[in-house]
């Protein structure tokens, strides 16, 4: 029986970890957050200042530097993360029957190419409609403080990037869905990613 591998991708603050832990959940699927091979990998070039500069996306985004060059380090540092996940992903396949993965670091380019043995690969996109739904959902982060210029920046940011990133999504002939309204993601997006199968109807006999 063929396993199953489950992608949500989209920008921060668009819903996809509770979404992918959800989905988990429901389907009793394993879960990998994207965001451990980023920090690994970082972790790794700590005493190599040009790997490092190439994934510290973080560090660019309140550096000030203009928000092009920083939109095309994201890209950049998604091209190096993508480039390692095959494997990655495959190891995590050898002990789940179902896997469920999020992360921005996913490139609809990779995953429109993403072939892995015996897997079959589904996926969905988030997208807030406005820059608006990226600083509510990622307000709880600020403790209750009101937000400063440097957090307006990183969610016009966010917001563009995931702009290109469904954009190419859908350039792939891959879905978007935008997050809200929250309550109903779970069941729009596993209307896309792990249908249920339609039930075979009796035939009636003479």
């Amino acid at each position: 029986m063929a396993k199953r591998l489950i992608l949500i991708g989209g920008s921060a603050g668009s819903g996809k970890t509770t979404l992918a832990r959800q989905l988990a959940h429901d389907l009793g699927a394993g879960w990998l957050q994207l965001d451990t091979v980023w920090i690994a990998m970082k972790a790794a070039a700590v005493r190599d200042s040009r790997a490092l500069s190439r994934l510290d996306v973080a560090a660019r985004m309140v550096s000030g530097e203009p928000e092009e060059e920083v939109l095309a380090a994201h890209l950049v540092a998604s091209e190096a993360v993508c480039e390692v996940l095959p494997e990655v992903l495959a190891f995590e396949l050898d002990t789940h029957d179902v896997l469920v993965a999020d992360g921005a670091w996913l490139l609809p380019s990779f995953v429109a190419g993403l072939r892995l043995p015996d897997t079959v690969v589904r996926c969905v996109f988030l997208q807030h409609a406005d820059v608006d739904g990226v600083a509510d959902a990622l307000a709880p982060r600020l403790g209750g403080h009101p937000p400063q210029e440097r957090h307006v920046r990183m969610n016009r940011l966010i917001w563009r990037y995931g702009v290109w990133v469904c954009e190419q999504a859908l350039a792939h002939d891959l879905p978007v869905l935008d997050p809200l309204p929250f309550v109903t993601l779970t069941n729009r997006a596993r209307a896309i990613v792990a249908p249920e199968p339609r039930k075979q109807r009796d035939e009636v006999r003479p």
